[in-house]
């Protein structure tokens, strides 16, 4: 389950985002919309821990974000809006770092990670530079890296 509550957003004079309240539950899919300017992509950086609002709260999973920000984190898959890749690693290297960032070590790690890349049909790139994908690989690289650790909340 994510919760947020008044949650709230000020640049010096401007609300980007207004006491937004909102509760979306485990298996739910809730989506913003809105025109330029209207704080769809602040709340996201918000509940994604990127961005720390000014006032209110957000949970994931029961636990505010605030109090035990690693815990929320490692429960999140994110994919930005820009995404930033290691374009000097190989896509294995790629996702064995991002393996590292959340823990997945011990038996069977790199299998999954072999999995993971045949199922965004990566495989075959897996030992390349990822300098060398193209758009659409990385994005696919993205994907596969923002899902590979199971998170309970997914956001693009």
């Amino acid at each position: 389950m994510t919760r947020l509550e008044n949650l709230t957003k000020r640049f010096q004079q401007v609300t980007a985002v207004d006491e937004v309240s909102l509760e979306v539950a485990s298996g739910e899919i809730y989506g913003f919309l809105g025109p330029n300017g209207a704080g769809k992509t602040t709340t996201i950086k918000m509940l994604a821990g990127i961005m720390r609002p000014t006032s209110g709260r957000i949970f994931i999973d029961r636990l505010d974000l605030q109090t035990h920000p690693i815990e929320v984190k490692a429960r999140i898959g994110f994919i930005p809006d820009r995404p930033f890749l290691y374009e000097k690693l190989t896509g294995l290297e790629f996702m064995s770092f991002r393996a590292n960032l959340y823990g997945l070590n011990g038996e069977g790690r790199e299998k999954r990670i072999q999995q993971f890349l045949e199922l965004f049909e990566l495989a075959e790139w897996g030992r390349e530079l990822v300098v060398s994908y193209s758009h659409g690989m990385n994005q696919r690289l993205i994907m596969n890296a923002a899902l590979f650790h199971e998170p309970l909340v997914f956001m693009v």
